[in-house]
């Protein structure tokens, strides 16, 4: 009896820490895709000094749009398209471009 008693304990051990460990997935999430065709839904607004990502749905892709610039509370107008960027790093605000390599001026 006693034997029995701790096979299911161990069992139950066993299965515990196995299911939890089983089900995590430590790979990152891909970035997205854009659909097919010319209908992908403008995810930024790009201006003549920077971008940033589009705050509202209701913007149509080459539309126009504004991104906020703080330090000066300035609206940059700009057109919207899209681009796959990662949201967790971008700034809700005015991006500056990033220009080619010092090596290839």
């Amino acid at each position: 009896m006693r034997r029995a008693w701790v096979g299911v304990l161990g069992l139950a051990i066993l299965l515990g820490v196995a299911v939890p460990a089983s089900t995590q997935s430590f790979a990152p999430q891909p970035p997205p895709v854009p659909p097919k065709g010319d209908a992908a839904p403008p995810t930024i607004c790009s201006t003549d000094y920077g971008w940033c990502p589009i705050q509202y749905a209701a913007t149509a892709a080459g539309g126009y749009c504004a991104c906020f610039y703080p330090p000066n509370n300035t609206w940059i107008t700009g057109r919207a398209r899209y681009w796959a960027f990662d949201p967790a790093t971008a700034s809700p605000y005015l991006n500056p471009h990033t220009g080619p390599p010092t090596t290839i001026r």
